[in-house]
């Protein structure tokens, strides 16, 4: 890792760069899980991000490059949405949607890989086997509460 440490803003000590196994939140729908998410931590305990404005970057990797290549459906309708497979075209029950997690291995400037996991509801085509997303705005609108949610479990002091 090449972040440089920092000064603890809690206790004022040293920290030094390591990796956290796992940090979950959720915004309903969306479930988020980032792994080996590089951080930086003192001998209290306490943590801080790696970057300072790694909560941005990571974010701003998701909601752009990330989601928008995730399967999805086609919305038809203005009042009423119905939605239909995008690979096959068959009309998508509004009933079955079931639990299903993308994973992203993410990397950012001047830090380690690692990985984040997006856990939401999808609909599986009967025709094909396609699990999709009913709707990616949907997704994004999610993305930043889920994210904010997990930092917060995982402890991470602003610095």
């Amino acid at each position: 890792m090449t972040t440089n440490s920092r000064r603890c803003p809690i206790c004022k000590s040293d920290t030094a760069p390591t990796k956290l196994d796992s940090a979950s939140g959720e915004d309903a729908p969306l479930g988020v899980t980032v792994r080996g998410m590089p951080v930086l931590e003192c001998t209290q305990g306490h943590r801080l991000f790696a970057l300072a404005d790694f909560p941005l970057l990571l974010l701003d990797h998701l909601l752009e490059q990330d989601e928008p290549k995730f399967p999805v459906s086609q919305a038809k309708g203005l009042l009423i949405k119905h939605y239909n497979c995008s690979k096959c075209g068959t009309a998508l029950g509004t009933g079955d949607d079931r639990p299903h997690t993308f994973h992203v291995d993410v990397e950012l400037p001047e830090l380690p890989a690692f990985g984040v996991d997006l856990t939401l509801p999808v609909s599986h085509c009967s025709q094909c086997g396609r699990d999709q997303l009913h709707s990616l705005k949907e997704l994004k609108s999610h993305t930043p509460a889920a994210l904010a949610h997990a930092f917060k479990a995982a402890q991470l002091a602003a610095a």
